[in-house]
Formats: structure tokens, sequence, C-alpha cells
């Protein structure tokens, strides 16, 4: 399944599953604290994703890498209509918050495309890959 067509219950579901260790629902509701049935209804996408608690919880006991983080917190977001967890402060309190917002809204007006986007993108990990060098 396509990341941009992926729901947050589904991911969680096949992270789950995905898992050597063959978890259940059940092993996951144990681990959260909450009934089978909800695990079921968020995996089904029947609730709202996960509240903080539970989401770094989640994290820890499935291992998740950075790359699953960034991808979770941003399918909940999805879901709530809301700014990534892990970008809310950065968002919404930093000058770079300002500019990451003026340029969305630059690209919602048509002024910035998807290509102005690969380029800088490209540029960002060129950057990284430089200073990790």
């Amino acid at each position: 399944m396509q990341q941009k067509n992926m729901r947050y219950g589904q991911f969680l579901r096949a992270k789950r599953i995905s898992d050597s260790r063959e978890l259940t629902l059940k092993d996951i509701a144990e681990e959260l604290g909450v009934s089978v049935s909800f695990v079921s209804d968020v995996e089904q996408g029947r609730r709202k994703p996960y509240d903080e608690e539970k989401t770094e919880k989640l994290i820890e006991f499935l291992r998740f890498s950075e790359e699953d983080i960034a991808l979770m917190y941003d399918l909940a977001a999805r879901e709530n209509s809301r700014i990534p967890r892990d970008l809310d402060d950065i968002m919404m309190y930093s000058e770079a918050g300002e500019m990451a917002r003026f340029a969305l809204r630059m690209t919602k007006k048509g002024v910035i495309g998807d290509d102005d986007w690969r380029q800088f993108i490209h540029y960002i990990k060129v950057k990284e890959t430089k200073d990790n060098d």
C-alpha cells in the first residue's frame, strides 16, 4: 500500500503483524492499558489515533525506526487534521516554522511547485550528507 493512501490504523496493524514476536491485539492492549476492542477499533479506523502517552508506549514496544515514527505522526496528524505532534513546536513557535508556513502557503497559491520542493529536499539531503562526513 502506498504511504499517501495509508491510514494510521492500517500502518499500526501492518507493523504489529510484521513484528517477529507475532503480536496480537491483546498484546498491544495490555501494553497500552486499553481493551482489545479499543486497539481493534484504532486499527480499523473506527477510533482516532492514540494519545501522546499511548503513542510513546507503542513506539517503544513496537521498536519503531525514526522513519516509522515520522510516518506514524504524519498519518495521525492527517486523521486529526493537525500538525504532526513531533513538529508542532517548531512549526508554531520558531522562525523556521514561520518560513515553512509561508512556503506552504505559497505552494497552496501555486507559486511554489513540486519541482521546487524536490530541489529543496535534494539540497538538504546533500547538505546532510556533507555534514555527516
